[in-house]
């Protein structure tokens, strides 16, 4: 029986799967692991790619797809000890993936689950990818552990400082599997992770992140205003139910946010290797689609919106995976 059970959630993902699976069945790991592809409708050659691998693939239609409930039916297939979820978008950087990944189940006592850091894609936008690099060197070695010491001082958290704290990222993460039976995703449409790394933290298990385990993975969600917006209601929805993020005082500071950026986004893209007018198209957008992110906190923070518009508002269905 395999000690770990490495399941990956694709849909249409032709363009990356043959070198996700390369990436893992190439894993220089002393634990012993099977691979589990549940597909939810691919019409391109996934499926056909997928065949060429050991792995045990379980097709299901698109509308029963959940992120939560999709992981779910992962852990029912499972029989490793341990259940690593990974997007099939999502790359492995390197052989060791999957052994940093699961190195603190034998460190530490009662961690629920552990994930990885993320690099942007090659084709990302600037964007996004300053974005993804920021998370990174907020959250760095020095809030590996995550787990509450006192109820009273993380009831007092300000609402940034616990927004990052109970972070989760469920694009690649390790968790253990009777936890997760025990204490399975909601069924919620978007922050699944979010939600449950809330709710075993609350419950006094430890949640790890672990920068050594490293994975590429990134959307160009910045390269559209629609979906900037969209992608931002929907977190700030998310972010106001679990944890009433956004109070008005906070909103009015989004606007020096703004600002600060913008500028950082100039600093950044000046850097790149790119030709000038490519630097100064996304110096010149970067204003508008930070403005655009407040559009969508703003309306995700609305407490009255119809749930008719809110549905037009969402950016769930339109993304495969997160």
């Amino acid at each position: 029986m395999p000690e770990v059970s490495i399941v990956i959630l694709t849909k249409n993902e032709e363009k990356f799967i043959a070198d996700i699976l390369e990436a893992v069945f190439n894993q220089d790991t002393r634990y012993s692991f099977e691979v589990i592809v549940i597909d939810s409708g691919s019409r391109d050659k996934t499926l056909e790619i997928a065949k060429k691998y050991p792995v045990n693939l379980i097709q299901i239609p698109a509308e029963e797809f959940g992120h939560g409930k999709t992981r779910n039916l992962g852990a029912v297939f499972a029989e490793g000890r341990y259940i690593v979820f990974l997007n099939g978008d999502a790359l492995p950087k390197n052989i060791s993936w999957l052994s940093n990944l699961l190195l603190s189940f034998s460190i530490y006592d009662k961690v629920a689950g552990a994930y990885s850091k993320m690099y942007p894609h090659r084709d990302c936008n600037p964007l996004d990818a300053r974005d993804i690099l920021a998370d990174n060197y907020l959250f760095n070695e020095s809030k590996k552990l995550k787990y509450i010491k006192s109820f009273f001082e993380y009831n007092q958290m300000h609402r940034e400082e616990k927004r990052r704290f109970v972070s989760f990222q469920t694009i690649s993460c390790a968790i253990d599997k009777k936890i997760l039976l025990e204490n399975p995703f909601a069924d919620i449409k978007f922050g699944e992770d979010l939600e449950w790394s809330k709710r075993m933290l609350e419950m006094g298990f430890k949640i790890i992140y672990e920068p050594n385990s490293e994975v590429i993975h990134s959307h160009n969600i910045h390269c559209s205003i629609i979906k900037t917006i969209k992608r931002y209601f929907d977190d700030a929805r998310l972010s106001q139910r679990l944890l009433n993020r956004w109070s008005f005082m906070n909103l009015l500071k989004w606007l020096v946010v703004i600002v600060f950026e913008s500028r950082q986004d100039a600093v950044y893209i000046c850097r790149l290797k790119r030709n000038l007018f490519y630097k100064l198209s996304w110096i010149i957008y970067s204003p508008i689609v930070r403005m655009a992110e407040l559009f969508g906190i703003l309306f995700g923070t609305f407490p009255f919106l119809p749930s008719s518009l809110a549905d037009k508002l969402s950016l769930v269905g339109e993304i495969k995976r997160k």
